[in-house]
């Protein structure tokens, strides 16, 4: 017989999850921390439980959408630190700045891409 801890899963973690990440805006790895488990046993759980992955899943969603109507709040602020909620929302979130390049016609030589900021010792 396969010994090992007991899982702290019950019926009522969908719910959690929601309330931690979703309504508070958390990361996955703070509710972990609340639940006193591990992140990876939080993804063991999503895997053994649908009901559960599927609350994850829209969790991150509002969690997301938290840190969004927050923002809406910091647009009329002079005091807070623009730079530091792009990185959060870029780490958390995948946000990034887009720039779209367009070529056409043929190309005889490499095509070289100079962006602002980059040095270029060609």
């Amino acid at each position: 017989m396969a010994g090992g801890r007991p899982t702290l899963y019950d019926d009522t973690m969908p719910q959690k999850a929601l309330d931690v990440i979703g309504d508070q805006g958390k990361s996955i790895t703070q509710f972990a921390r609340d639940m006193r488990v591990s992140r990876q046993t939080i993804y063991q759980w999503a895997d053994d439980h649908p009901e559960f992955s599927d609350a994850l899943e829209c969790a991150r969603d509002w969690s997301e959408a938290h840190w969004q109507d927050r923002m809406e709040g910091f647009m009329e602020s002079r005091e807070v630190n623009a730079p530091l909620v792009k990185l959060y929302m870029a780490n958390r979130f995948g946000w990034h700045d887009s720039q779209k390049l367009e070529h056409s016609g043929q190309i005889e030589q490499p095509l070289v891409v100079v962006l602002d900021g980059d040095d270029e010792d060609e």
